[in-house]
């Protein structure tokens, strides 16, 4: 392929790629399969020969040994806006199963459809999430400078009319043959971050964002550890397959996790962030309304990666979203308006709506500004992302940083 971009899946339902093991064209997209055989265990994830080959090639992780018949879950972190409750039981906690529940009484607030906010425009393709990041003054649509975005999610829908011209690059992490979203949760994360500019439906955080759908959880939201690791070390290649080139993701966004995690995850996580990467994820659903007590999710907690808490209308930290040390910055996450699935729109709140928020901003951030290291959660200057992310947010809650708001609501 080169460095040719394309969009490889199928129309409108799912899809699964790697690299190398053949291409099939079907309609105007690339199809990559891979063949799980060629898929190799954590251990071998180093390099090998004579030091000359630093990553591993994505298709040399391979399933990691299950603990359980169920396996190694990730949780994927969404209070939908539809009334669906699923029980929980203690073995489910204990073997790492996600979990997707419709809204509990304590999920809302902000005000309601009446409440007017100064930060609020008149321009009815931005939801209310983005307005508040750009406090009423959007701009997100006046760059161009290309920026791209991995998002590792339940896959995008490749042909939705708000999302096909910015989607790029498609690929199933999961053994699977199609990245189209059956699911709606990646598609929604995917309409925050780069929606386009069309006068129609929504518009992103960046409208002219280069989106990279990485498939790495199923269509129920059901994941394994080892489909989100193959899925972070495509996005450190790019549709070239080669690290180090201009196609590299820029930002890997994760709206998922789960209360622990193998140390393969830990060292995917790693290695992205040494290649420059800024990386996003949602700090979790956990929460029970108390700053005080720490509720811990992964991968956003390890230090390399911008853990994101969720706000409503009124600047309030959702109730649901987690807190702790980990958690860096604050961004919108209740009732947020979005591309959904089927070409649709829907209005979902978690803290999987305020990732995209973040990763759709520090995509912005480097259109307008270049390409900056990534920093460290204490950084407060403008010489890196993070410290960039901190000095500029809204501080929120008691004075500085603070483990449910972090460093403050995000601002554009």
């Amino acid at each position: 392929m080169g460095n040719e971009r394309r969009v490889c899946g199928q129309v409108r339902r799912r899809h699964r790629c790697a690299c190398s093991l053949g291409e099939v064209y079907s309609k105007r997209y690339l199809v990559l399969i891979a063949d799980p055989k060629f898929i190799r265990s954590g251990a071998d994830v180093a390099p090998q020969g004579g030091g000359g080959l630093s990553p591993p090639h994505p298709l040399q992780v391979k399933k990691l040994r299950r603990k359980s018949s169920t396996g190694l879950m990730l949780l994927l972190l969404l209070v939908a806006a539809f009334p669906i409750v699923v029980s929980v039981t203690a073995a489910d906690r204990h073997d790492g199963s996600f979990v997707l529940v419709g809204p509990p009484p304590w999920v809302g607030g902000g005000g309601d459809d009446d409440t007017t906010y100064p930060w609020q425009d008149d321009d009815p393709e931005t939801p209310w999430g983005i307005e508040r990041v750009f406090n009423g003054q959007y701009y997100g649509d006046q760059y161009t400078t290309s920026v791209q975005v991995a998002i590792l999610d339940t896959g995008v829908d490749l042909d939705h009319p708000d999302l096909a011209a910015n989607i790029v690059w498609a690929v199933d992490a999961t053994g699977g043959r199609s990245a189209d979203d059956k699911n709606g949760h990646g598609t929604h994360c995917a309409g925050t971050i780069g929606a386009v500019r069309d006068n129609a439906g929504v518009v992103g955080m960046y409208a002219n964002v280069e989106i990279y759908a990485i498939k790495v959880l199923g269509n129920g939201g059901r994941g394994d550890w080892a489909d989100l690791v193959n899925g972070i070390y495509l996005a450190c290649q790019g549709p070239d397959g080669v690290e180090g080139t201009a196609d590299d993701a820029d930002v890997i966004s994760m709206s998922l996790g789960g209360s622990s995690a193998p140390q393969e995850v830990h060292d995917a996580i790693i290695h992205a962030y040494n290649l420059g990467i800024v990386i996003v994820a949602a700090a979790g659903n956990e929460g029970d309304g108390d700053a005080s007590t720490d509720e811990i999710s992964y991968p956003a907690a390890y230090p390399e990666v911008i853990a994101v808490g969720a706000t409503d209308k009124d600047d309030t930290i959702a109730s649901f979203s987690n807190s702790g040390p980990y958690i860096e910055v604050a961004a919108p996450g209740v009732n947020i308006y979005s591309t959904y699935k089927g070409g649709g729109y829907d209005t979902l709140s978690g803290t999987s709506m305020a990732c995209p928020h973040v990763a759709g901003l520090v995509a912005l951030i480097i259109a307008v500004h270049g390409k900056m290291p990534v920093g460290t959660f204490d950084d407060t200057g403008q010489e890196t992302v993070r410290g960039y992310l901190h000095s500029t947010a809204l501080d929120l809650g008691p004075s500085g940083w603070d483990p449910a708001y972090g460093y403050g609501l995000v601002q554009a």
